[in-house]
């Protein structure tokens, strides 16, 4: 084995060590070296599992939230530009996004690392775990533990688990007509920041890093909406709720699907991020409408409230906007570009192709 490279064991131990859980603690009273985590269950809720007794989803039961996501090399990122610490963190961030959408408390993850040979050295993994830990420290969550293997492509997945209040749960399929649709903040920036950073790989354009840096921020650590996410979840704001990590087009067929509604969005400049207005200049409505619905990785939220919510909302504009309305289903999902109505199409990334 050449020097310095680092055994399964060694940076199982150097992860544990990086993130401190070597001893057991209230979220995990197993500790890290076990087999398996052990998370305290709510006794109420226990009992009347095993009992046979029906669990209600209402109420004020408390429930367990669980996501699963994960990123690859040369699909989701490229080593080029990102660095470990950021490959880690993005990954952890996909999916707090999931648990922001249902306003979920993020409590714990189970993270699977399938690390290549080459990068079996210890700064590189001190750089994945230190994406991790600053992940922990920002969000409040812990890591149980996870798995790792060799790999020809370094891939990072996580299981993340969370608490909700059942009742307080924002599901897609809550929609009604007569809502507002709301947007958590613009989009397009991470979309034109992985272009620039594709851009700068091939010696086009390299300044152009430097006149975008919020885009650049948006596609390298983007930041998940959890405060408010379990601001519009316990304070019962919203009725339903997806994220945006894929399309804003995606987001929006999804919701109007599952709630089984229209939907009717306006597309105004305001969509855009401001660094993605200046580098594009004045768009036609068209292009202006098929730029916004086709961008990618903003992992803001996409909402809907009653009228009454909608008025509290509607007082704080820095945490969202109205984008549009909920209408009934027969009316589908368009878009109102300069007072014209567009059925409003799948736009986007898909990985197996349509």
């Amino acid at each position: 084995m050449p020097p310095n490279k680092l055994t399964e064991d060694a940076i199982l131990r150097l992860f544990r060590e990086e993130l401190g859980l070597m001893r057991p603690h209230t979220l995990n009273i197993a500790g890290n070296t076990d087999d398996a985590a052990v998370m305290p269950l709510l006794a109420e809720r226990f009992q009347a599992y095993t009992s046979g007794q029906r669990v209600s989803a209402a109420g004020r039961d408390d429930g367990i939230v669980l996501t699963q996501d994960g990123m690859v090399e040369g699909v989701h990122f490229r080593l080029d530009y990102f660095t470990p610490a950021q490959v880690a963190a993005k990954c952890m961030a996909v999916n707090l996004s999931d648990l922001a959408a249902m306003g979920a408390q993020p409590l714990g993850a189970l993270v699977y690392v399938g690390l290549p040979s080459k990068y079996a050295y210890r700064a590189f993994v001190m750089g994945l775990a230190e994406g991790l830990r600053l992940s922990m420290r920002k969000y409040g969550y812990t890591v149980f533990g996870g798995d790792l293997t060799s790999a020809r492509d370094l891939t990072i997945s996580a299981a993340l688990i969370g608490s909700i209040k059942c009742k307080h749960a924002m599901l897609r399929s809550s929609a009604q007509p007569g809502d507002t649709l709301f947007l958590s903040g613009s989009v397009g920036a991470a979309s034109l920041g992985l272009t620039l950073l594709e851009l700068s790989l091939m010696q086009k354009q390299p300044k152009l890093r430097e006149a975008y840096p919020a885009c650049l921020r948006r596609a390298l650590a983007p930041e998940p909406r959890s405060k408010l996410g379990l601001h519009l979840a316990q304070g019962g704001l919203a009725s339903s709720c997806i994220d945006l990590s894929d399309s804003l087009s995606k987001s929006l067929l999804l919701l109007a699907k599952e709630s089984n509604v229209g939907l009717e969005v306006g597309i105004t400049p305001r969509l855009l991020h401001p660094e993605v207005r200046s580098y594009f200049g004045k768009l036609d409505a068209l292009s202006l409408m098929r730029a916004a619905l086709s961008a990618e990785e903003d992992f803001e939220l996409l909402f809907t409230a009653r009228a009454k919510s909608a008025a509290e909302l509607n007082i704080s504009p820095r945490s969202a906007f109205p984008i549009g309305r909920v209408v009934e289903a027969k009316q589908s999902v368009q878009a109102i570009v300069q007072g014209n109505f567009v059925d409003i199409p799948l736009l986007g990334y898909e990985h197996f192709g349509r």
